[in-house]
Formats: C-alpha cells, structure tokens, sequence
C-alpha cells in the first residue's frame, strides 16, 4: 500500500513547510515538511520539491516498515494514520510500541488508545502533554477509526462514556480487551454476510502473508456446514427409495460395480434393437380390405452380416463382372483411350521421321530435331494416358 493523497495532507499540516533549512536543538537541520536527511545550511526548496521529497523520499521506508510488521489487514484510513504516527516518532519506536503488538493482536481500538500515548515530549527537562501532539495523535486516531463503511451510530443513551478510573497502564494492560461496534443492520444488508471480525482478520492477513513467502495458494477458509434440514422441508431418505422401487418394479436390476466390456457400437443413448409392432389390425382405407401384419420378430440392424460366396458368384454372373459394368462407363474411359491412341501416334511417327531424315541429307539443320521431339512427347503422352486409362477402368479414384 501507498500513501493516500489525504494522508500526505495529514502529514503535511502538522509537518509544516519550512522554505529555508534551520537549525534544529540536537545539531541537525531541518527543511521542507520534515525532511532532515539531505538538509544542510543556507539550503532553500519550493513547496512542490519538498512535496515530492516527502512522497517519494521520506515516506517509503516508513510504508515498507508497517507492510512487514504489520500482519493485521489494514484500510486506506487505517494506513494513512499509521504512516503519519511512525513518521513522527521514528522508526524505531514505532516497531517498540504497543500500537504494532495491539494491531497484529487484531484489536485495533486498542491500537487506537495506544497512539494516544504519545502526547508527551521533553520540554526544558520535563515531561510534558504537548498541545500539537494532542491534536496531531487525535486526528490521526480519528483518522484511523474512520471506517469506510460509514461512522457506527452510538447514542449516549445506549452507551453512556464514563470518567477515567485509574491510570493508562490499568486499563490498556494485558488483560484489557476492547469492543467493536459497527454501522448498524438494516433491511438492505440483512442478507449480506456477516463480516468478519478483527480476530478472523488478522489470522487470515498472516496466512496470506505466509503463502505469498512460501510461493503457495493461501489456505481456504472452510466452508460453512450446512443447516439441518426442518422437517417437512423435503422427502425423506425412504420415501426416495420406495418411489424408485415403484418405478422399477418388484424386482430392480442389480447396477454391476463394475463396468462391463462392451464390443464396438454407437454411443450411449442410441437403440441398438428394434421391436416390430405388435400384431394388430391395421386400420382399412374405403373399399380396401385390411392387409394382416407380419409376425412380429426381433430384428437387430447392428449385427455382423455373413455373406455367402456362392450368392456373391450368383449375383455376378445375373449383373455382369464388376470390371466389365465399370467399362459401359464410356465418359469414365474414352477420353484417356483417346489421348493414350493419339500419343501411340505420335511416338511412332517421330520414330519413323528420324530414322528417314538419317538416311538422307536433311535440307534443313532443325529437320534433325523434329522426329526426336515428336517421338518423345507422343511417348509421354501415351505413358500418362495409359495410367489414367487404367485408373479408370479398375474404378480407381
């Protein structure tokens, strides 16, 4: 978390802008709002560098501080005052106070009463209530306990304060334990869940912070158990079982515990034997006797079919050879036995040209070219044609 633009304005009122740096009682020097590390005589700043310095130079040490020590969830409010409370009394009382062990405890009144501890300072060797320091810790305290939900209502009537009966250390002891009171319930947030406390808070903040160090998922909160169900409310576990009874008759089937083999077939849901219908007179048309319906019998589609070779042969010899219907199919063949002829062709010219052209002189010099040429396209296009001509005839694709 990072410092609010409202708690920078918290700090800067009671900080104080100081444009020159001065001189402070134990030696040092002091500029801007609060700052004392780089300050040094003679050494002026405007308020927008100072500003920056405090938000960028000051205040991240201290938010590093209360992110590590601080194992409470904490709000914006919440942090913003505990940043400007750590900035003013130093780092190291800060991590000493009881402010740090009443938050990690998850009671943060408490943490609130013990801010208020810290009013008093030396002045001329006395320890002495400092009227900027009361201000300073009562809005921070204000600040703190600023609820983001809204401020809880608290008429004195249901809880009326009562005077201070003894001393600091008697009532913010060991033993002393505050009480939260939040915003009241009202018919919106009825159903809303019940938030949860600052005990369950803080256990849940340390057991996020533990699984981000470790590198593991932060432990789920068991889920609450479900209410007893009324009487009434449902049917009972027997009335379950009896309905499911009347459904599957007398005698149901026993569900094997385990799956058994089953061979290849279609998926779940699809019928795998049809029934005829039963025998019964089928409704006449006008003038028309009424047909009888054939015996009923158990037909399964999904059954392997067994072929007899000697029907196969029969229906061959009644339909023709597969090969021989195959060539009837003249638009399947014709064209690739005209284009394998015309290649026969001319392979055989280009032939015939060259072996004539070598037993005469040529009266051209490309004459020589011509017959080789046309012998081997013809060639190639008769051993192409040939393929498809196949193919084609063995109702290859």
């Amino acid at each position: 978390m990072r410092t609010s633009a409202q708690g920078i304005e918290l700090i800067q009122s009671f900080e104080g802008f100081r444009p020159r740096a001065a001189r402070l009682p134990g030696g040092g020097w002091l500029i801007g709002y609060g700052h004392t590390a780089t300050a040094r005589p003679g050494l002026q700043i405007s308020p927008r560098d100072a500003a920056l310095i405090l938000r960028h130079h000051d205040l991240p040490r201290f938010e590093q501080q209360i992110a590590e020590q601080v194992l409470s969830p904490l709000s914006q409010n919440e942090f913003d005052a505990l940043v400007s409370f750590a900035f003013n009394i130093g780092s190291e009382a800060f991590s000493n106070s009881d402010v740090v062990a009443a938050l990690n405890a998850g009671d943060r009144p408490l943490a609130a009463n013990a801010m208020w501890a810290w009013r008093l300072a030396n002045i001329s060797g006395e320890l002495r209530v400092v009227d900027a320091l009361a201000r300073r810790r009562a809005a921070e305290i204000a600040h703190f306990l600023e609820h983001p939900a809204g401020r809880a209502a608290i008429p004195g009537a249901l809880v009326r304060p009562l005077a201070q009966l003894g001393n600091d250390d008697e009532e913010t002891g060991p033993g002393a334990r505050s009480v939260t009171i939040g915003p009241r319930v009202t018919s919106e947030t009825t159903a809303a869940a019940p938030p949860e406390n600052s005990t369950q808070a803080a256990a849940r903040a340390v057991s996020e912070r533990i699984a981000r160090i470790l590198g593991e998922a932060p432990p789920q909160p068991p889920a609450p158990p479900a209410p007893p169900a009324a009487p009434g409310d449902g049917p009972t576990p027997e009335e379950i079982t009896d309905a499911v009874k009347a459904l599957v008759g007398d005698d149901p089937p026993v569900a094997p515990l385990t799956p058994p083999l089953r061979s290849k077939g279609p998926p779940e849901g699809i019928e795998r034997r049809r029934m005829s219908r039963p025998a019964s007179a089928a409704p006449s048309e006008e003038g028309l006797p009424a047909l009888p319906l054939a015996e009923g019998v158990v037909v399964d589609d999904l059954e392997i079919i067994q072929v007899d070779p000697r029907d196969l042969e029969r229906a061959i010899q009644e339909n023709g050879d597969l090969d021989t219907a195959a060539i009837r199919n003249l638009s399947a063949w014709v064209p690739y036995a005209l284009l394998s002829g015309l290649g026969l062709v001319g392979f055989i010219a280009g032939i015939e040209r060259f072996l004539s052209h070598t037993a005469r002189p040529m009266l051209r010099e490309s004459d020589a070219f011509a017959g080789p040429v046309l012998a081997l396209g013809g060639g190639f296009l008769f051993l192409i044609a040939s393929y498809y001509l196949y193919r084609a005839l063995t109702r290859q694709d």
